[in-house]
C-alpha cells in the first residue's frame, strides 16, 4: 500500500493506493492550523484509506518552502513553528513509516497534470494553482529540476506598491491580485459566485502580468491551470486570452484546465513515489 497525502492552506486530503494508478481510497478534511490537531487527523485519515494495511513508501505535500538538500522546513506559513526543522519533527507524529517523500504541493500537483494529466502531451509543463493561496511550477520532460531550491510564482511582483499580500508581506505580489482570499477581498463576493465579465476581465489583467512573465522565464509549451479557482475557467479563459493576446512579445502557449482538479496533487503524489521506484 501507497499512501499520498496533500496538505492545502485550505483542506487535506490522504490516499491509497496499492499500484501507484488507481486511488483505493481517499479522504479530505479541513486543515487545521492547530498543528497538533492536523498531525492528529492525519493519523486518523491513513489508517482509514489504509485500512490498517502496511505502508511501503509515503509522499507528503506541504504548502510551503523546503530545503530539499538538508531534508528540512524552510518556511511555512502555515505552520512558522516548523521552520528549520527536519521533516522528521513533522512526522514522526502521524507517519510512522520508513520511507516518506516531502515535497511541496504545488509542484506535486503540477507532476499529476504534467505526467498524467492535461499537460501530458507536453514537454515544458507551467501548472498554476488559484485558490487561496497561488503556487506553482515548471515540469520539463516529466521532471522537475533537481537543482532549484523553491519556485513560489505566486510571489513575483506583478505591480510595484500595489496591495500587500499577507503572506509574503510584499506589496504587488500575483497573490494579492488573484488568489481565492484576494479576490474576496477586492471584489466583495466570492470567485464561484461571480459571472461579472467585467469583474472576470480586471482579475485577468493581473494574471495575465503574471503569466506572461512566467512565458519569459520558463518557456513553457502549455500553462495548466487547477485550484479552487479554476472551476471559473470559462470565465478565466475568455478574459485571460484577450489580455494575453495585447502582450505580443512572447507566443502564448496553450491554456488549459487541470484534468485532475482536486486530486491533482494526490495523483503527482503517486507518480512521484512511482519514479522513486523506478530509480
Amino acid at each position: 500500500m501507497y499512501l499520498s497525502i496533500d496538505i492545502g492552506k485550505s483542506n487535506t486530503r490522504v490516499a491509497s493506493s496499492r499500484d501507484l494508478k488507481s486511488i483505493v481510497d481517499i479522504t479530505k478534511f479541513p486543515t487545521s492550523p492547530d498543528l497538533t490537531e492536523q498531525k492528529k487527523n492525519i493519523k486518523e485519515s491513513v489508517f482509514k484509506v489504509s485500512g490498517g494495511e502496511p505502508i511501503q513508501s509515503a509522499v507528503l505535500g506541504v504548502p510551503g518552502i523546503i530545503n530539499r538538500f538538508s531534508g528540512s522546513f524552510f518556511k511555512m506559513n502555515l505552520y512558522p513553528q516548523l521552520n528549520g526543522l527536519a521533516y522528521e519533527s513533522f512526522l514522526q507524529d502521524c507517519l510512522e513509516y520508513k520511507e516518506v517523500f516531502v515535497e511541496n504541493d504545488a509542484l506535486l500537483a503540477g507532476y499529476g497534470e504534467a505526467v498524467g494529466g492535461s499537460g501530458k502531451e507536453f514537454d515544458i509543463v507551467c501548472y498554476l494553482t488559484l485558490s487561496t493561496g497561488v503556487g506553482g511550477c515548471r515540469i520539463a520532460h516529466k521532471s522537475a529540476d533537481p537543482s532549484y531550491y523553491f519556485q513560489e510564482p505566486g510571489h513575483q511582483i506583478i505591480l510595484e506598491g500595489g496591495r500587500e499580500c499577507p503572506v509574503c508581506g510584499q506589496k504587488g505580489c500575483l497573490q494579492a491580485y488573484t488568489s481565492g482570499q484576494a479576490f474576496e477581498e477586492i471584489y466583495k463576493m466570492k470567485p464561484e459566485d461571480c459571472s461579472d465579465d467585467a469583474i472576470w476581465d480586471d482579475y485577468a489583467k493581473h494574471l495575465a502580468c503574471g503569466i506572461n512573465n512566467l512565458i519569459a522565464m520558463w518557456s513553457p509549451e502549455i500553462i495548466v491551470i487547477g485550484g479552487g479557482l479554476s472551476q471559473k475557467f470559462d470565465f478565466i479563459y475568455a478574459s485571460l486570452t484577450e489580455q494575453m493576446s495585447k502582450m505580443t512579445f512572447f507566443p502564448v502557449p496553450e491554456i488549459r484546465k487541470s484534468a485532475f482538479g482536486d486530486e491533482s496533487g494526490i495523483r503527482g503524489g503517486f507518480f512521484a513515489i512511482s519514479k522513486i521506484i523506478e530509480k
